[in-house]
């Protein structure tokens, strides 16, 4: 039965996430859902009693199906800047797939007073982003990276990856980028790494 159940409400978050990007959160209504579900209104409300409740579930739903997956593209034994550009190839592609940038358009449009961003950066982006900031800080330990603060460090690779492609992709402005230029960007955000956080000759020293 539980597991019944949480097939049925992996499909209502599916179904929702798929008409956010069709439609729009705001012109999503829970009949449409409903509908597009296959079941009755009241079976819809009886796992979700509105649809910011959803819109909850949606956003948890886009990060936690590839936070894991992502960090996998890292592996600590490699080169760093081989390993940092497939992160961020994988990274890009997700981030700049239809749900992603449709979640965060929505989030930008809510009420100021509205805590739903502010729980899904805590609940969700940044845990996603502390794992990446726990494997730079083992390398930063093992010598292979400088010794810095991790968090600042895994904020900056974000940045050097996101700043060419994500704007540009919230407005509208361009499309869903080819892999080419996603591994452009993702290369250069790397290499921009490695001459930020690689270790100095001294610590390289010291290490072997």
């Amino acid at each position: 039965m539980r597991v019944r159940t949480d097939e049925k409400r992996r499909e209502i978050v599916e179904a929702a996430a798929s008409l956010f990007v069709e439609q729009g959160y705001e012109r999503t209504s829970m009949s449409a859902i409903s509908e597009r579900v296959g079941g009755s209104k009241a079976t819809l409300y009886g796992y979700f009693p509105s649809k910011e409740d959803l819109l909850r579930a949606v956003l948890a739903y886009d990060v936690s199906q590839e936070s894991m997956a992502i960090l996998q593209e890292f592996p600590e034994d490699e080169d760093i800047c081989e390993g940092l550009t497939r992160l961020g190839i994988r990274y890009l592609t997700e981030r700049l797939a239809p749900l992603p940038i449709t979640n965060m358009r929505t989030l930008a449009s809510l009420p100021v007073d509205s805590n739903i961003g502010r729980d899904f950066y805590a609940t969700s982006l940044k845990p996603a982003w502390e794992l990446l900031a726990q494997r730079l800080l083992s390398l930063m330990n093992s010598g292979r990276l400088k010794h810095a603060d991790p968090w600042v460090a895994a904020m900056h690779w974000k940045g050097l990856n996101e700043g060419e492609l994500i704007e540009r992709r919230l407005l509208g402005a361009s499309s869903i980028p080819d892999a080419k230029e996603i591994a452009r960007v993702a290369r250069l955000a790397a290499d921009a790494f490695i001459k930020i956080y690689g270790p100095d000759q001294d610590e390289l020293g010291g290490a072997s």
